[in-house]
């Protein structure tokens, strides 16, 4: 699965490397590490308005959630949707189909089982400072309160080979969308085309980087890069398949 994420990059590069513009660059907070389930607004491009980068919340909440405490209920169970499933869960199947997004990150953080413990790893782009992850997102209105959210669920894929070694208990790893398909996937296309562009992203353009374990006991992290400094060197494709 997919819940911590790192995107710490600055405005200018964000919006050079995806092409399009922030809306509010002040809302924009950067992370150097953020659990889903503190449900951080992060920027994306949808396939709504794929020129402006917007701030939108992470845990999914389907528009026909009826409170806000169900939606707050929901948020916790959306932080991911999975490909296999997503064109049949209620409340996904639409998303899917018509929401589609991008998440820009500098890397995502997983966690390899060994025995009693448990090793953080930095997953991030070899020759790529930014990767985008595919999303799925949706707009609810609180009808009580008025109140009027953007949020979105990142999209997890069968493990590729470097992923199955690193998040080796649930084999389980985000979409992550090339560069060269960023625009295709926020077009309209059909349920195939969405299907190859969920495919599990290639080995040899990740590395995992092994972090320190302070990283799992902190959240919410906006002022502490020193919690993303490689405590070793980093693991590629390669040397999985020597192993």
């Amino acid at each position: 699965m997919c819940y911590t994420v790192s995107i710490f990059a600055g405005t200018h590069e964000i919006e050079t490397d995806l092409g399009a513009t922030f809306d509010d660059a002040d809302a924009y907070q950067p992370y150097f590490n953020v659990s889903g389930f503190t449900h951080p607004e992060l920027p994306m491009v949808t396939s709504e308005r794929p020129d402006a980068i917007q701030i939108l919340e992470w845990g999914l909440v389907p528009r026909w959630i009826k409170d806000f405490d169900a939606a707050s209920d929901i948020a916790n169970k959306t932080l991911n949707a999975r490909s296999d499933t997503v064109f049949v869960k209620p409340s996904f199947k639409e998303a899917i189909v018509r929401r589609r997004s991008l998440l820009p990150v500098n890397g995502f953080v997983e966690w390899r089982h060994e025995k009693n413990s448990k090793q953080p790893f930095l997953v991030r782009g070899i020759h790529d400072a930014l990767i985008t992850l595919g999303c799925i997102f949706e707009e609810w209105t609180d009808k009580n309160s008025g109140e009027h959210k953007k949020t979105f669920s990142i999209l997890t894929t069968d493990a590729n080979e470097l992923m199955s070694y690193i998040h080796n208990n649930k084999l389980r790893m985000p979409v992550v969308i090339d560069k060269a398909d960023r625009s295709t996937w926020l077009s309209d296309i059909d349920r195939d085309e969405i299907e190859r562009l969920m495919l599990p992203y290639a080995e040899h353009r990740l590395q995992a980087v092994p972090l320190g374990g302070k990283i799992s006991r902190t959240p919410v992290n906006t002022d502490n890069p020193v919690l993303l400094k490689p405590i070793g060197t980093a693991i590629v494709d390669s040397v999985i398949s020597n192993t």
